[in-house]
Order: C-alpha cells, then structure tokens, then sequence
C-alpha cells in the first residue's frame, strides 16, 4: 500500500509541472482597440473568420494588425515593429 502511494505521488510531481509549462505565454504585443481612436493617429485593421464574418479593430500607426480566427471569439492583434 505505501509503495502504491509513494507510485501516485511520484506520478503527479511529474505531471503537475508539465501542465504548468503547457500553458501559453503572454502575448507581447498590445491590445487591440475596438474604439475608434479621436485627435490620434491610428492605423485602421480589419479581417474575417468564417464563423464571426467582417471584424475591425484599431492599432498604432507604427504597429502592424493580424486576426487569429482559430480561437473563439477570434484574437485581433496589434503587433509592436521588431526592434
């Protein structure tokens, strides 16, 4: 019996940190506006998702915009340039 537990125990310090490293980064960009920017410069994106259809969203001028349809509700982007 102790050695069935010793087993279960060991199996999930090595599960647990495998979960924890699956897990997705944070995204280094900015977020995306969905408000029309007033009196600032901007750049106007847009793209469509097959279930979603036009979608329009707001980004710096100086950053460049693209949309994930794969995930729901689809992501728009606003990329920072490479430095």
């Amino acid at each position: 019996m102790a050695r069935r537990l010793r087993w279960f125990l060991l199996v999930q310090l090595a599960v647990v940190p495998a979960a924890f490293a699956q897990q997705p980064a944070a995204s280094p960009d900015a977020p995306a506006s969905f408000v029309e920017p007033t009196n600032a410069a901007h750049r106007h994106c847009s793209g469509s998702c097959l279930k979603t259809g036009a979608l329009q969203w707001f980004c710096r001028p100086d950053q460049t915009c693209s949309i994930d349809c794969a995930t729901a509700p689809p992501k728009m982007h606003c990329h920072d340039p490479q430095r």
